[in-house]
């Protein structure tokens, strides 16, 4: 699969002990001409790149930078970057994102225990619009549960995602707390036809929905005590050198090393090794400190909370919470 240059451009440092710095010389946003300029130094070399937001600039000076290393040093790329997003026009209206004051609350994980609990097939998330320029981009994603559907639309695809699974958990507690009482009381004349069909549709089908999960119900019935045991257990050949490479990593932040892109670039390799991923999440904060929510789609789900200054040390202080807590549970 193609990648982006600047991926490469980091793989490539990385491998070297090093990584790229990138740096925004010129800012030229606020025009309806937008123009950003990036320069990037690695290597002992340095290229620029233009575009018409900072993450276009930002692949141009890659690009031009492996361009450079080639020239160079005739070292070939082995990865062929992947062409240039081709961005949308701007709808002449956009969708309005919904924000909200409430605290942060994990409804992806919730609606996926909901679903479990009761037997319903695991939540689909479909990104079905993505609108806007490139600095303003609206996303909307769409949420099935059976018959059920729910979209969600914000300034980001996981805050639409989240959007999706809170409007469907809403929506399915209604429906699961009645599953064997069918209600025709007035109540269901202010609700639309279609919604009164797909409810009872979903009532119709939850005993043959409940025979054909109920191996998984079991396997999820695992004592969370024992979570760490069968963990060693599927993982056992390659837990000592997990162990050891999450155990360095974990020096190196300590040291100082907190370059975002190495430590993240250097986890989510040590993650495929376990077959999981990691999601960041931000949350909101009653303090002057920036909290980040940092997930892994493990089972049972592992979450750490980190605080900062910045967005980004937050997201990095969460992140060593989770390396611990995967140390923890590999020793």
């Amino acid at each position: 699969m193609n990648k982006t240059p600047v991926s490469i451009l980091q793989e490539m440092m990385v491998r070297k002990g090093t990584a790229p710095n990138y740096e925004l010389i010129y800012d030229g946003g606020g025009s309806h001409n937008n123009k950003f300029i990036f320069q990037v130094s690695c290597d002992g070399l340095t290229a620029t790149g233009g575009g018409r937001c900072k993450k276009d600039a930002k692949h141009e000076a890659a690009k031009a930078m492996l361009e450079l290393i080639v020239k160079q040093t005739g070292i070939e790329v082995q990865d062929s970057p992947m062409p240039s997003p081709v961005h949308n026009s701007t709808p002449a209206v956009l969708p309005v994102s919904p924000k909200t004051n409430v605290p942060f609350v994990n409804a992806i994980g919730a609606l996926q225990d909901l679903c479990a609990e009761n037997n319903l097939q695991e939540p689909l998330y479909n990104a079905i619009n993505e609108v806007g320029p490139p600095h303003a981009k609206v996303f909307t994603v769409q949420c099935v549960v059976s018959t059920f559907k729910e979209e969600g639309t914000a300034t980001t695809k996981k805050q639409a995602k989240h959007e999706a699974a809170r409007k469907m958990l809403h929506r399915l507690h209604d429906v699961v707390s009645d599953l064997k009482d069918i209600s025709h009381s007035e109540n269901q004349n202010k609700l639309k036809q279609q919604d009164i069909l797909s409810s009872e549709l979903a009532k119709a089908r939850y005993p043959e929905l409940s025979k054909q999960h109920i191996q998984k119900k079991s396997s999820l019935g695992a004592k969370l005590s024992e979570y760490h045991l069968r963990l060693m257990k599927n993982f056992q050949e390659s837990a000592p050198k997990f162990l050891e490479k999450i155990t360095s990593l974990i020096e190196m932040i300590s040291k100082g090393n907190t370059n975002m892109d190495v430590v993240k670039t250097e986890f989510q390799n040590l993650l495929t090794m376990i077959e999981a991923d990691m999601e960041s999440i931000p949350m909101e904060s009653d303090t002057e400190k920036m909290l980040m929510a940092v997930q892994l789609n493990t089972c049972p789900i592992i979450t750490e909370v980190g605080s900062g200054a910045t967005e980004s040390l937050a997201e990095l202080n969460a992140i060593v919470q989770v390396m611990k807590t995967l140390k923890l549970l590999f020793t």
